[in-house]
């Protein structure tokens, strides 16, 4: 059954541009979402553009050591092996959120937008969870259009 909530990532711009040029196939956290196979992430890209930029399903995660995380997932991580070691150190655990399906929408929901559609939002730090249906509210009619639509037809398909 789908969860009526997604999560909102925040992720540099460059890196976001790679996800949705299908170059960056998995998002690596620190921290382990609470996330199953076809939920819904919402992209906040931060950086210059400010803004809710696209979505993706989630094909999988991965809980591993960074050196494991390392051999299956570099080649899609997005990072070099020094800025990896760096995002890494100290930890004994990492985790990687497989990019499946993803949207992309035609020109970023701003920041200034998100904000005066939803008194005192704040782009996350790292990430937060969200309920759908504010979410969709938030990001406007052709985010709901385009993001809502397809995550619709995902969660019809879960059982």
């Amino acid at each position: 059954m789908a969860t009526n909530h997604a999560l909102l990532l925040s992720i540099r711009p460059r890196f976001a541009d790679s996800i949705f040029a299908g170059t960056k196939t998995v998002e690596l956290r620190r921290v382990k979402p609470r996330l199953q196979r076809g939920d819904l992430v919402v992209v906040y890209a931060s950086g210059n553009t400010q803004g809710i930029v696209g979505a993706f399903e989630v094909a999988g995660l991965t809980a591993a050591a960074p050196s494991s995380l390392w051999r299956k997932f570099n080649r899609g991580s997005g990072l070099t092996k020094p800025e990896f070691d760096i995002y890494f150190a100290g930890l004994i655990m990492g985790y990687a959120i497989q990019v499946g399906r993803r949207w992309q929408l035609p020109e970023p929901v701003p920041l200034k937008s998100l904000r005066k559609r939803r008194t005192g939002f704040r782009p996350p730090q790292s990430y937060h969870y969200w309920n759908l249906d504010e979410l969709f509210l938030v990001g406007g009619e052709a985010f709901s259009e385009r993001i809502g639509g397809c995550h619709r037809l995902i969660s019809a398909g879960r059982n």
